[in-house]
């Protein structure tokens, strides 16, 4: 550690790094902030003047530095303008909003909806007009139903518009592990969102309302840019040549975006280093052409990187990059000797003095961790392999020695960035080091070939198809052997499991076996070794509570009990509509970050496609041992899809009658009280005619606790239960019956029940107006705590058997 003494920048970075996680926990008042950091100079003065003592002046810097992070955090996270659009409430479901604003960035086109980032100015609500300010992202969707102004508008960047539409706070994770939207907004400034329903409701008022630099310079290269690959090129290889060169990925479909992730090449299409590499190696070769002198000739390269940086909308990796180029520069013409992680500390600062926010964004720390575990990991593996290779005594050694470098290249940035990449795609790729060995290289070029063909364009069109033509096969080839490699079974795995303690254990046992000496080595396998078993202990649950887990699956119902002996229940499994099912989307996902491979039992209380449209994928991608339903033949073809599915997979069929119950799970039972079978058909008002009391209802109980799960039984139903259950209908959490609709929990069966927690699982914003304000007034009345999943997303709740906690996840 000693050459910590040579690198200030550094060490400085970390220690603001500090203080800005501090700053994000705590919001500090700015004066008891200041007041601190004078107290703690005057009396680091008094210090160093009465006694001379270093270690005080160092201890000093270091907490001024760590102020400062609080500070900054403090400023970027809880300071917003007196009239910012954060603090406009929501549009109520039944009106609209008007906002005015100025369009910020290149607005995104598809067949069914436009999408951009808008400059608000003014909003209008029913009440008032207001002057507001922040950016706001906004999209505008196609109405299919209207065959008025079906045309989408022409929007330009710049451009001031009216819009119609409901204003609203971005979705946040609505089940434990999802991406937080919210989160992803904000730490980009962006605080709303705002949807407008049909093209008729967007009106453009003026053009040109951006700065001249950007309006007339930036956004016309940038289009420029993209028209010409989009003239020359066409599907995934133009999507593919977008992101190498501006890093514009939104034309790149799901299916190769996945392709990018399964083999670990995801990097490519983020604008970084390599870029910038080539921008100074051609400005420089071309101004030296003309005999520039090294001064001029160094500031123009300088000004070409920050025209990059910001045509390519500076993302935290080309930020970095281009900071690192420049003070590389300017070293040269100083004549000053670099340090590499003095660079990266200044260019960290750079970053989140500007913007501490960007502490948070995995762009930035994908970054850094890459440029930073290359050089750190690959001087390891240089000592220990590539100096070896000097040794031989072979013809084609340095080819074998190019393919080593580059190979160790990709594993040091790899092993580096391996709880980044797992955590944010939830993927680890087995084959990326094989398809970064070829792709890379071949990456390089197209990059190189792309900016000239762009270049080319600007005298010529032919010229710049003839090379976008050369480029196209060049793509085409990296693209089939991205899908290819991507293809294998073993290409990559799903992993969860990279918390914040495994991910520093990771880094501790990485980091003190590739510095060990021989004479320390032992030792430090032992602590390894010590390390690993911490993880495993403080990875393993030894409490073994039931824990309940009603899934936020939109307008449908989905439960996931996890009981103390590691059995898995699914009760129900969501919706399924043309745009999303719940089973791929939300119910696989949750259990696969729980390490739950096997569906012990499946409850499935009526087949309406609100409770099983997610059943199809569960069954074909999970071990599932029994299913229990409700016993009642349906025709649809979603049953009949399911039954051949069951039947094929040969899943062990449950008949379960009025009164039954199923055991043998540690201190649990589960009692089922109706099913669709004749003896329940006969209890008046609930009949074969209504399909909601068709539902399979049953309480799970846990030594003293009490589950009731009503499906989505109405009112005839509950009277039938009332009438044959009575008392023991009695429960501590009761799944509200229907979504919270309210021809359903009857004020007789509420008072019955008497739980202490009802849950609603219910969509947002759901066409019904679930849940009714009766229901919620009704259980209001009997002191019942009620939790809804539009409100707070999924619904955890722990019992012991005794006492029932409700699971704070996020």
């Amino acid at each position: 550690m000693n050459q910590l003494k040579n690198i200030p920048a550094f060490k400085f970075v970390l220690l603001f790094i500090a203080g800005i996680l501090i700053g994000t926990e705590y919001e500090i008042d700015i004066i008891y902030l200041i007041s601190a950091n004078v107290l703690l100079i005057t009396l680091s003065t008094f210090l160093i003047y009465k006694y001379k003592i270093e270690i005080i002046k160092f201890i000093i810097i270091s907490c001024l530095v760590i102020s400062f992070g609080i500070f900054k955090a403090n400023l970027d996270f809880f300071t917003l303008d007196e009239n910012n659009i954060s603090k406009i409430p929501n549009t109520e479901r039944k009106s609209n909003y008007e906002l005015i604003g100025i369009i910020s960035e290149l607005p995104d086109y598809d067949s069914s909806k436009i999408r951009f980032v808008l400059d608000s100015k003014t909003i209008v609500t029913r009440y008032d007009s207001v002057e507001v300010s922040g950016d706001v992202m906004v999209t505008i969707r196609k109405d299919r139903y209207s065959k008025i102004n079906s045309q989408p508008p022409m929007l330009n960047v710049g451009d001031k518009i009216s819009i119609l539409g409901k204003l609203s706070d971005a979705y946040n994770s609505r089940n434990p592990g999802e991406f937080d939207y919210r989160n992803y907004l904000r730490l980009h400034d962006i605080y709303k969102t705002f949807l407008v329903f049909g093209y008729n409701n967007v009106e453009v008022l003026s053009k040109d309302n951006l700065g001249f630099f950007y309006q007339k310079v930036v956004y016309p290269a940038k289009v420029f840019a993209l028209g010409n690959i989009d003239e020359n090129m066409s599907g995934d290889q133009g999507a593919y040549l977008k992101g190498l060169v501006t890093g514009e990925r939104s034309d790149l479909s799901k299916e190769l975006k996945e392709a990018f992730i399964n083999t670990g090449v995801m990097h490519l299409i983020a604008v970084s280093g390599l870029n910038v590499a080539y921008i100074i190696i051609s400005i420089t070769l071309i101004l030296s052409l003309f005999r520039i002198p090294q001064l001029p000739r160094t500031i123009i390269t300088i000004l070409v990187l920050i025209f990059y940086c910001i045509f390519t909308g500076s993302p935290a990796s080309i930020v970095r990059a281009t900071i690192m180029g420049i003070l590389f520069l300017v070293s040269l013409i100083l004549e000053r000797k670099t340090n590499f992680y003095n660079i990266v500390g200044v260019s960290a600062l750079f970053i989140l003095i500007y913007d501490s926010k960007q502490l948070f964004d995995p762009g930035f720390v994908l970054s850094f961790g890459a440029v930073i575990s290359m050089v750190f990991f690959y001087e390891r593996f240089e000592k220990l392999f590539v100096h070896k290779i000097s040794e031989w005594e072979l013809k084609g050694k340095k080819y074998i020695r190019y393919i080593l470098v580059l190979f160790l290249t990709t594993l040091a940035a790899q092993i580096g960035t391996l709880p980044i990449t797992a955590t944010y795609f939830e993927k680890i790729s087995f084959i990326s080091l094989l398809a970064n060995l070829v792709v890379v290289p071949l990456a390089n070029i197209a990059l190189a070939i792309g900016f000239f063909q762009i270049i080319a364009g600007v005298f010529s069109g032919f010229l710049s198809s003839i090379i976008a033509e050369t480029n196209n096969f060049l793509l085409s080839f990296q693209l089939i052997f991205i899908k290819w490699c991507a293809s294998f079974d073993i290409a990559y795995t799903e992993f969860y499991k990279f918390n914040l303690f495994n991910t520093v254990a990771y880094f501790v046992i990485l980091i003190s076996l590739l510095t060990a000496t021989m004479k320390k080595l032992k030792f430090r396998l032992v602590l390894s070794f010590l390390i690993i078993a911490s993880v495993f202990i403080y990875n393993v649950d030894f409490e073994k509570k039931l824990k309940v887990t009603f899934l936020d699956v939109g307008q449908g119902d989905c439960a996931i009990i996890h009981t103390p002996d590691d059995k898995t229940i699914v009760v129900d499994c969501g919706k399924k509509s043309m745009s999303y099912n719940s089973g791929e989307r939300t119910i696989a996902p949750y259990l696969k970050r729980n390490g739950i491979k096997k569906i012990d039992l499946l409850i499935l209380t009526h087949y309406h496609l609100d409770h099983v449209g997610g059943v199809k994928y569960l069954l074909e991608n999970f071990e599932v041992d029994k299913i229990i339903n409700n016993g009642q033949k349906h025709n649809s073809k979603t049953a009949k899809t399911i039954d051949n599915l069951i039947r094929e997979k040969k899943i062990s069929r449950i008949k379960i009658k009025s009164g039954n119950y199923v055991d043998g799970i540690e201190a649990l039972r589960i009692y089922f009280f109706n099913t669709s079978s004749k003896e329940n058909n006969s209890y008046s008002n609930f009949g074969k005619g209504d399909p909601n009391n068709e539902s399979l209802v049953f309480k799970l109980k846990y030594k003293e606790t009490d589950i009731l799960f009503t499906g989505d039984i109405e009112t005839g139903g509950e009277r039938c239960l009332q009438r044959n259950y009575s008392e023991f209908l009695e429960s501590d959490i009761l799944k509200v019956a229907h979504h919270g609709s309210g021809s359903s929990s009857s004020i007789p069966f509420l008072v019955k029940n008497k739980p202490e927690y009802s849950v609603i699982s219910v969509g947002m914003f759901n066409k019904f107006d679930h849940p009714s304000k009766i229901v919620l007034n009704r259980l209001e009345n009997i002191c019942s705590n009620i939790l809804r999943t539009d409100l707070y997303g999924a619904v955890i709740l722990e019992s012991d058997g005794f006492n029932i906690d409700v699971i704070d996840w996020r």
